[in-house]
């Protein structure tokens, strides 16, 4: 039979603790900087806390550097952490205590599908390029897993429920994914030994205690894999608010690959100027014009927020 649950934080009552948490593969664009602006705004607004945490799982594609430069990016605008960053690259021990947790549980197997053996299946697609995965790993014996792992090293997935995850998103309103059928037994460990965003982040924001994740709407749909890791944890489940795509002033989608990194306009113009053209296109404040972040702490509201895509002013271009 199928399950149901639906998570609100609605009746709580929780000091407020938002987080930014880049991936360091490359240089901030300025819809980055707005998403860690919001984050910012939406808890110093409430007299709340604001923690950074670097994703930097895969030590390959985020060199420490990169991961530097962000955090100096993000001081340039103020928008500085109140604890020490969380580095993801210093948590693997964290990681492996909960990946015991969910084998006592039964629920973790391995996975021996190639990447093309998972596109090639007639599977429905994810919205972040993924398929939703058939389970066919799942019914391998010990005797069958001993031996496939000894031409392939297997990489580790969670068994999910059939189970309907409702939960209400700041901006884009009231959700419901059925985790079987719209996301799949999902991977929590990688065959080379890293540990998976999605394992990642359910622990990361349930041990900081945040309350409140600000983010892209592109990660919409990992939310509810989140939320049942979170319960499965014992953690207390966030509110969430997915922001629009931030498009260029003719809807182009930014991108770091595309030279759309704010570096080289901080450097041309002020902090402020930026603030007050990444407001303005947010709705926060009326007019493309510089202002302070103490200033924009006392006009935030969501309310004020676009619900569809957020086009850039040409004076961040």
């Amino acid at each position: 039979m199928k399950e149901q649950d639906s998570y609100s934080n609605s009746e709580r009552v929780r000091t407020p603790v938002g987080r930014f948490a880049p991936t360091p593969s490359g240089e901030l664009h300025a819809g980055n900087v707005l998403c860690a602006l919001l984050a910012y705004l939406s808890v110093k607004s409430r007299g709340g806390k604001f923690l950074i945490r670097i994703e930097d799982l895969d030590s390959v594609r985020c060199p420490t550097c990169s991961a530097q430069k962000i955090l100096d990016v993000l001081g340039a605008f103020g928008l500085e952490s109140d604890e020490t960053p969380l580095w993801q690259s210093e948590r693997s021990c964290v990681y492996r205590a909960k990946e015991e947790l969910l084998r006592r549980k039964g629920l973790v197997y391995p996975c021996f599908c190639t990447r093309a053996q998972l596109h090639a299946a007639e599977a429905p697609r994810l919205d972040d390029g993924g398929v939703v995965y058939s389970g066919v790993c799942r019914a391998l014996s010990k005797d069958m897993a001993a031996e496939k792992s000894k031409t392939r090293k297997p990489c580790l997935r969670v068994a999910v429920p059939d189970m309907e995850i409702k939960f209400r998103d700041g901006i884009a309103g009231e959700l419901t994914q059925n985790l079987a059928h719209e996301c799949g037994d999902f991977i929590i460990r990688r065959s080379d030994g890293v540990y998976a965003y999605q394992l990642a982040v359910a622990v990361d924001d349930g041990e900081s205690e945040v309350t409140e994740v600000v983010r892209g709407a592109d990660l919409l749909s990992s939310t509810p894999r989140q939320m049942w890791l979170m319960s499965l944890f014992g953690y207390t489940v966030p509110e969430y608010y997915h922001i629009p795509l931030v498009c260029d002033p003719a809807g182009r989608k930014l991108s770091k690959s595309e030279g759309d990194g704010i570096t080289r306009r901080l450097a041309a113009s002020s902090p402020e100027r930026l603030l007050g053209s990444l407001a303005y296109a947010a709705n926060i404040i009326p007019a493309d014009e510089p202002v302070s972040l103490s200033e924009l702490t006392k006009d935030f509201s969501w309310k004020k927020v676009p619900r569809t895509r957020i086009l850039l002013p040409q004076s961040l271009m």
